[in-house]
């Protein structure tokens, strides 16, 4: 069982027009509802792969109801804590043709300190030793900045190996609790390290700080080039063929499922490389994480190549 913690879920509408343009109405042909976040996304993700999973956040209201009834539907266990504000929804407005789009996001709701420490407590009470949890995203409004430091120190007590995936303040306060395994995007590896991560050679250097931190694991994805992953005693290049590129959203989220997915049935180092590289790989490749299939994941994961790099 792979737990995963959303602190700020969302419904997410994709709207297709035809041209954008400001200031006129606009009618749209095509409209799609996920069930948003990156915690989520990994929920998903995981089921595709036919993994039991636990979905923990803070919800509310209609939309948070939504997000309930859409996630069971899709064979995900969820256990919110509820607000009195409802969940934020986020919109991408795209065109058909071109790379232009308009992403509208919301903040998320006011989270009062009570729910803040059910959500803590409901994390303690499902933590047992040696279970993989995958805790990510923004937080919503109201939350303290160290509250994913203090989820990782809760769950590291209880023995629970914790992948990590958030930005800015909240993510620089959580390193100190030294994770499991940490994945920080490209933005933040330049906002932490200085280095802009093009190539392997780049993403290697950017993983040898997060490693000096303490921290045990380092996954950064590349995009179309794959997967860096680090451990204490080994950096590990995965390598997909090259592909077109047809969607970047819930890419992110597939490679920590497979991240998540290798580390939990207790994989070798290269095959979970392999496993993330390959799901990422087959995500950006089609339209969209939800049409993404086992069987293209199988097809995939033999053509992804994996080598040692030498870290001098």
């Amino acid at each position: 069982m792979i737990i995963t913690l959303t602190p700020n879920p969302s419904i997410d509408r994709t709207l297709k027009i035809a041209r954008l343009r400001f200031n006129e109405n606009l009618r749209t042909h095509s409209v799609q509802v996920d069930w948003g976040g990156k915690g989520f996304n990994v929920s998903r993700a995981l089921r595709i792969l036919n993994e039991e999973t636990i979905a923990l956040a803070w919800v509310g209201g209609g939309t948070g109801k939504m997000l309930e009834n859409g996630l069971q539907d899709l064979g995900v266990r969820t256990d919110f804590v509820w607000v009195p504000e409802d969940t934020r929804t986020n919109t991408l407005a795209q065109e058909d043709a071109g790379e232009w789009y308009i992403r509208l996001i919301e903040p998320g709701p006011h989270i009062p300190p009570d729910a803040v420490q059910a959500l803590l407590d409901k994390a303690e009470a499902y933590a047992n030793a040696d279970d993989l949890w995958v805790a990510s995203g923004s937080l919503p409004q109201d939350v303290p900045e160290d509250f994913y430091a203090r989820l990782i120190r809760l769950l590291k007590d209880k023995g629970v190996r914790m992948l990590f995936d958030t930005n800015d303040k909240p993510l620089t306060i959580g390193l100190s609790e030294t994770p499991f395994l940490v994945k920080p995007d490209l933005p933040e590896v330049l906002n932490l390290t200085g280095i802009n991560v093009t190539n392997h050679e780049d993403a290697k250097r950017a993983a040898l700080h997060f490693l000096r931190m303490g921290v045990q694991h380092v996954a950064i994805s590349i995009g179309s080039l794959g997967v860096l992953l680090a451990s204490q005693n080994v950096i590990l290049q995965a390598t997909p063929p090259k592909m077109a590129t047809h969607n970047v959203t819930g890419a992110g989220a597939a490679v920590m499922a497979g991240l998540a997915y290798g580390f939990s049935h207790n994989m070798p180092l290269n095959e979970i490389a392999r496993w993330a590289a390959a799901y990422g790989a087959v995500v950006i490749s089609t339209e969209r994480l939800s049409s993404t299939t086992l069987e293209e994941l199988h097809q995939m994961l033999p053509r992804v190549e994996v080598r040692t790099v030498n870290v001098m």
